[in-house]
């Protein structure tokens, strides 16, 4: 269970007037608003408690967050999740997650909401693993980590699969957010470094989702054996990738068969030796198995 939130009201530490503005006693006359202004202007958010965010404005430059994933991810995404759970910024910002109203969310810009979720999705991953030391792989969790709707956002109880499936995939339907939802597996896409931002949202993405058809740990093509391996994700969601307006080289769409829909997603994506490779030879796709053991290190 997740300690409550402190809150910040009217005490001899903080006066409150009649019109509500709280200031605290010995400050100069600095408002906590104030303070909470000055604090996320300066990447010091994480200091303050979810009922000050809540006063205060999110901070969606994610500085306290992309700090915290500096500091426990390697270049490879892999987690440090003994130090991670030593590291008081994790608790902090989910809990300056759950203090965003579902007012405030719905009034942002989709970018905005895209981005927020996804780290959202991704921190609310890394703390169910915190919570349980000695995990080698997330499936050995009970209950059902994705199904129990145990994390609070936007002023209700949701679930890791109402993020992806219901806010993501369904409202937004945004299908590269497979690309950077990461389920604390080896078989994932790599945790960044850095959180998604809304500035950018969309070269961020696709950067994302380059990166990980790219990645020869989940996605490859055996030359030798002439075979496209592809991550079981691609597989699970092929309903999600498609470009229709996409159209294959003449010699990849007569031998793509039943996976051409997918094909004109994937192949823009690969480099240009392996595009040239698949265009020359009749080649064979195969879905990887997904390796569900834990990323840390």
């Amino acid at each position: 269970m997740r300690p409550a939130p402190l809150k910040i009201g009217c005490s001899e530490r903080v006066r409150c007037d009649s019109s509500g503005s709280r200031t605290a006693v010995g400050a100069r006359g600095v408002g906590v608003d104030t303070l909470v202004a000055l604090l996320l202007s300066v990447g010091l958010a994480w200091w303050l408690p979810a009922a000050a965010l809540a006063q205060g404005s999110f901070d969606h430059s994610y500085r306290s967050y992309e700090a915290l994933l500096q500091a426990h991810v390697d270049v490879e995404g892999r987690v440090d999740y003994r130090a991670l759970q030593q590291d008081g910024r994790l608790p902090r910002f989910i809990a300056a997650l759950a203090a965003v109203t579902a007012e405030e969310l719905v009034s942002w810009s989709r970018a905005q909401q895209v981005a927020f979720l996804v780290n959202a999705y991704n921190a609310f991953t890394l703390q169910t693993i915190v919570e349980a030391p000695g995990l080698s792989s997330i499936r050995d969790l009970k209950p059902d980590p994705w199904e129990a709707a145990r994390w609070q956002l936007s002023g209700r109880a949701v679930s890791l699969n109402f993020i992806e499936h219901t806010r993501l995939r369904r409202q937004f339907r945004e299908e590269r957010v497979h690309f950077v939802l990461v389920c604390a597996a080896i078989g994932c896409p790599r945790l960044a470094r850095r959180p998604l931002k809304a500035a950018g949202l969309d070269e961020q993405l696709d950067e994302a989702a380059r990166s990980f058809v790219q990645d020869v740990k989940r996605n490859r093509v055996d030359r030798g054996n002439a075979r496209l391996y592809l991550s079981r994700l691609f597989h699970w969601y092929s309903q999600d990738f498609d470009r229709p307006d996409e159209e294959l080289p003449t010699a990849v769409a007569a031998r793509a068969g039943e996976h051409a829909a997918l094909l004109r997603y994937i192949f823009p994506l690969l480099s240009l030796s392996d595009q040239r490779f698949l265009e020359d030879v009749k080649f064979e796709v195969v879905f990887s198995e997904y390796d569900w053991g834990l990323n840390g290190r």
